[in-house]
């Protein structure tokens, strides 16, 4: 898929690098998106879970960043070079630009909002806002920057979310 794009990959040729029959795919898969997304929605899920659990007064970073890195670590921990092919097919493919960004969107309302609630706010500011997004970056950063150092992606993504907590507590 990653060499044809999404668009011109086809059901049977997803199910085939599987190994299942092209009739068994819509059994387990409404639409093509659902298949190269999978476990995006569960993983959402948890990540916000963890995140709630943030209160007034209580210092945000290492929530997040240990949620952050425990969603990477679910991905990645049976194939990281699969997950960042995949992670990186899902930033630059524009047919999956769209549902990536709605993910990644959800993800940034998520973390601005466990910082409002750690700064009491009712509602998050902009600087919760901006730390959501950022947060968010780092991850497409990681992807960018994957084989550039020999750390694993979830090493990665830990650092660069660590390079964001030091310099926007500051």
């Amino acid at each position: 898929m990653t060499e044809q794009g999404f668009e011109a990959t086809t059901v049977a040729e997803i199910a085939a690098a599987a190994g299942y029959h092209p009739s068994s795919f819509f059994r387990y898969f409404a639409a093509k998106e659902d298949a190269v997304f999978i476990g995006v929605p569960e993983a959402t899920e948890e990540f916000r879970t963890s995140c709630a659990g943030i209160k007034k007064g209580a210092d945000a970073w290492p929530v997040v960043r240990a949620a952050v890195v425990a969603t990477v670590e679910h991905f990645t921990e049976t194939d990281p070079d699969f997950f960042a092919a995949q992670f990186g097919l899902w930033l630059t493919d524009p047919a999956l630009q769209g549902p990536m960004a709605a993910n990644l969107i959800v993800w940034e309302q998520i973390i601005a909002a466990a910082f409002a609630r750690a700064s009491g706010l009712r509602q998050p500011d902009l600087r919760c806002y901006v730390i959501g997004g950022a947060v968010v970056s780092s991850l497409r950063a990681c992807v960018h920057a994957h084989g550039q150092d020999r750390d694993s992606f979830t090493q990665r993504v830990a650092r660069a979310i660590a390079m964001l907590e030091v310099g926007l507590t500051r």
